[in-house]
């Protein structure tokens, strides 16, 4: 009698049902986890290039302002700003040494004619 008894009463499992929706809803999160991940690395790309592109201009920038320094600095300019200038600076040779003493009032040290320089021996 066992063999007449009907096994399932439903016309569709609802196991089977339940299986599909969970495997429905297991491939939409998949779906969407691997959307997001692809909008974070585009977005994280677009940064990197913006950084680049940032860095560029940076580095020209730099290279400008080195070059601004090494000209500013260079012995020539130095000089056409002095003679510029008019403050009567004298370039020292080689040998010659400049004293400065601590104490000494400025006005003492400008009455002096320049004759009295010392050459090292």
């Amino acid at each position: 009698m066992s063999g007449n008894r009907v096994r399932h009463l439903e016309p569709f499992p609802l196991s089977t049902l339940g299986g599909w929706i969970v495997a429905v809803l297991f491939l939409a999160g998949v779906g969407i986890a691997f959307l997001s991940f692809k909008n974070r690395v585009a977005r994280l790309s677009m940064d990197v290039a913006h950084s680049e592109k940032e860095l560029v201009l940076w580095k020209k920038r730099n290279m400008r302002v080195q070059v601004g320094i090494a000209r500013a600095s260079s012995a020539v300019e130095l000089e056409r700003r002095i003679a510029a200038w008019h403050i009567g600076l004298v370039k020292t040779s080689q040998l010659e040494v400049v004293r400065m003493e601590e104490g000494k009032r400025p006005d003492v040290l400008a009455e002096t004619t320049g004759g009295e320089r010392r050459r090292l021996p």
